[in-house]
């Protein structure tokens, strides 16, 4: 299975299409001037000699000026603007003029260590930032056509090939990045040789004595990240969990460590075993997957709970008021969960996919489009508020890249058919046995469960339509209007197997209601809590719509809820109201008055949308509710 082309999937609907559109006039333009303000683009050019200084910010943020020209090359695709072209032109100048004769860049190492280049792998991201250079190249030449990027990262790939490699240089990133990256280099230029380059780290990641080992051992290496002993060893011995160097890929038996990173790894990982049926390979990724689905994601998709490693800790431990839950490593779930269906075709991780999309990912990113969640907590007392930037931006221009690039997970083709993961309006055109179809979903999904959609072939012509039956949903139905063909059902998806003709369409219902879900008994948490969700969304209670307290209330579960659409409201939203009771605060002297001594009232709260939750200022919010 494969995703379409950038050109050949257009999203048409009232929710997704409009954030393309805002990501193309507000969220790139303003990232671009924070690349400007926050001196990432002038360590650029004082690499490149145009300007005298020295490197202010982290050692990696390189790579969200090539995050940022990747958004820039699927928003250009979707949406083209005069502004963002002349912006990327001002990134490209100065890449390129950074760029050394060897190939290398790397603002950090080029101004303050150049006698220390690749001398340190596991901590100072030279690698990750090559790998967002490959992506962007890539990206800006598969959507626009504009290869600039792509000979400067072709370049610096050749001189890291001719460093590391079999027979030379051991050697791979502490932050996993570019194993993915060269996959998708060697996929655009059908060149299999980066693609190898990308199985041979991923082969020799683990390995004893690891890469990262050695470098402890070399005071060079040490003197740049002195602090890295905290997190790859622990009690005086490497561990190396943190970043996925624990024991080879092939013996995982779980996700640890930095969420981010082992996405990243498991993706490029999944690319792999598939190209090549490594069935070890596959075992270990099925094995991480169902760990980290059933024992360490959070209800809305986030993964990752502890702030310490920005990762993971133990099974079940999903903290609410403190959870970590880094919007980048939502995105991560969803490239990974991207890859395990490309190559798998089962549907659970599409559901996963749509889990993380809907909730996890997209509350990294306000309503206004220009300001951000780093963490994305599913409690608050107040203290959690949105910003237009961070010291550490990862997640602005990855959150901004994958709304952009999102035609690529929502429908994909293999040589039976065609395929709707994601219940997203849209149009897009395949060509079956050379004959050219247009398909055509109309919906108004997340916040109706109705879809249609119309296949319109040039003439008559045979294929399989493969519709996704999600998760959530206990009453789908489908009707073929005009036949009496039903489908079959392989791998969560209802398939209709048959000769379309112009004019064909399937109306399609996902019986879309509200329903509450609870914890496994071991996420203590979660302990006498429910949570509310509508379809894909997760729900939650925030102060704005509620005079008391969201954790002072306790919801009947049993009682019907009523929901509703409110134009006016957070640009948009269903709102779900709950019957249930609320303790009520009253002064007292006694800090503990004997029990039944607090008053109980009925009342009546407002749920909305988990994603669109701190758009209107401080609050206190729930996403897990007494009940």
């Amino acid at each position: 299975m494969r995703p379409l082309s950038p050109d050949r999937v257009r999203l048409t609907d009232s929710f997704w299409a409009p954030r393309q559109l805002q990501i193309s006039e507000a969220t790139l333009p303003q990232q671009f001037e924070k690349l400007e303000e926050s001196h990432r683009l002038r360590n650029l050019r004082i690499a490149a000699g145009k300007e005298e200084g020295d490197f202010y910010g982290f050692y990696f943020n390189d790579s969200d000026v090539y995050k940022w020209m990747e958004a820039v090359a699927y928003s250009l695709k979707n949406h083209d603007s005069k502004k963002l072209r002349d912006q990327l032109d001002v990134a490209v100048a100065v890449i390129q003029e950074a760029q050394e004769e060897s190939g290398y860049i790397d603002s950090f190492f080029q101004i303050r260590h150049p006698k220390l280049k690749l001398k340190n792998l596991n901590s100072m991201h030279e690698m990750y930032c090559a790998g967002h250079l490959v992506e962007a190249g890539v990206a800006l030449a598969a959507s626009i056509g504009d290869r600039r990027i792509l000979d400067v990262a072709l370049k610096f790939t050749h001189y890291l090939m001719s460093v590391f490699g079999p027979g030379k240089r051991r050697g791979y990133p502490g932050h996993e990045e570019i194993e993915l990256a060269l996959i998708k280099l060697s996929e655009f230029l059908r060149e299999p040789e980066y693609r190898e380059f990308a199985r041979w780290m991923v082969d020799e990641r683990g390995k004893r004595p690891t890469v990262f080992e050695q470098e402890l051992e070399d005071p060079d290496s040490l003197s740049l990240s002195p602090w890295v002993t905290n997190v790859l060893c622990a009690d005086g011995a490497y561990k190396g969990d943190y970043c996925q160097d624990h024991a080879p890929v092939r013996e995982h038996t779980e996700v640890v460590g930095h969420a981010v990173r082992a996405m990243y790894l498991y993706t490029a990982a999944a690319d792999l075993a598939g190209d090549q049926q490594d069935e070890a390979l596959e075992a270990a990724l099925v094995r991480a997957w169902n760990n980290l689905t059933q024992r360490r994601m959070y209800v809305t998709g986030g993964i990752g709970p502890s702030s310490f490693n920005e990762g993971f800790t133990a099974d079940f431990d999903l903290p609410n008021l403190t959870s970590y839950a880094e919007t980048c490593a939502a995105c991560g779930l969803i490239f990974w969960g991207q890859a395990m269906l490309e190559q798998t075709g089962e549907s659970g991780y599409a559901d996963v996919i749509e889990r993380a999309l809907y909730n996890g990912a997209l509350a990294g990113i306000g309503l206004d489009g220009t300001s951000y969640f780093y963490a994305n907590p599913l409690e608050s007392r107040g203290t959690h508020q949105r910003v237009p930037w961070f010291e550490c931006a990862c997640c602005p221009p990855n959150i901004a890249r994958l709304i952009a690039n999102l035609s690529r997970y929502v429908v994909g083709e293999a040589p039976t058919g065609f395929f709707v993961h994601q219940y997203v309006g849209l149009e897009a055109s395949l060509v079956v046995d050379h004959i050219p179809v247009q398909i055509k979903i109309d919906t108004k999904f997340p916040w109706s469960g109705e879809v249609t959609l119309a296949v319109e072939p040039e003439k008559a012509v045979e294929f399989r339509l493969s519709l996704r039956i999600p998760e959530w949903t206990e009453d789908v139905s489908f009707d073929l209007e005009g036949s009496d063909d039903e489908a079959e059902y392989e791998n969560g998806y209802a398939v209709f197997a048959r000769t379309w003709s112009p004019g064909d369409s399937i109306k399609i219902d996902l019986g879309m209601m509200p329903g509450w879900v609870e914890a496994d008994p071991r996420v203590l948490d979660n302990l006498g809590r429910s949570a509310l969700t509508y379809g894909p969304l997760v729900y939650c209670m925030e102060s704005h719509d509620n005079d008391f307290l969201p954790q002072n209330f306790t919801a009947d579960t049993e009682a019907d809820v009523t929901a509703g659409f409110e134009k006016d409201l957070l640009g948009g939203v269903r709102v779900v109201e709950v019957e249930g009771i609320i303790e009520v605060v009253q002064p007292s002297e006694e800090l503990y008055p004997p029990r039944g001594s607090v008053q109980i009232d009925e009342t009546t709260a407002s749920f909305i949308p988990y994603f669109a939750w701190a758009n209107r200022g401080p609050s206190q919010m729930q996403v897990w509710v007494r009940g």
